[in-house]
């Protein structure tokens, strides 16, 4: 529930302020704790199992994939391990899990570098 209710808060948050970010914070943010899941642009080969790269993601059919992503900390399996650090969200670690540690600003530029990867890989 708890999570639930810091989606709806941050997504509120966001829509009600036009608030740029930083897509090249983004992109240094999407290196630093994505890619050990992720296949992220020119940056790694290999992801974890099933995680789809971020070229997939954005080059996505689905009308919904920017939503996706603007909500991915509230989406399993992140939960599990993603902190918002304005919200001091605790989640259970799995065993061996790092925590990634991100605030809210982070949410911004990640959404200014998948905007960007977005407009260069579905033209």
């Amino acid at each position: 529930m708890l999570r639930v209710i810091l989606s709806i808060v941050l997504l509120l948050a966001g829509s009600a302020v036009c608030r740029a970010g930083d897509a090249g914070k983004g992109e240094d943010i999407a290196i630093e704790h994505c890619r050990r899941c992720h296949v992220i642009p020119g940056q790694n080969n290999m992801g974890i199992g099933i995680s789809p790269s971020f070229k997939a993601m954005v080059q996505s059919p689905a009308q919904d994939w920017r939503h996706k992503f603007e909500i991915f900390y509230a989406l399993r399996p992140h939960p599990s391990f993603v902190i918002i650090r304005e919200f001091r969200t605790t989640p259970e670690f799995p065993l061996g899990i790092t925590p990634v540690i991100i605030a809210v600003d982070d949410l911004d530029h990640l959404m200014a570098y998948v905007d960007q990867l977005a407009q260069e890989l579905r033209k």
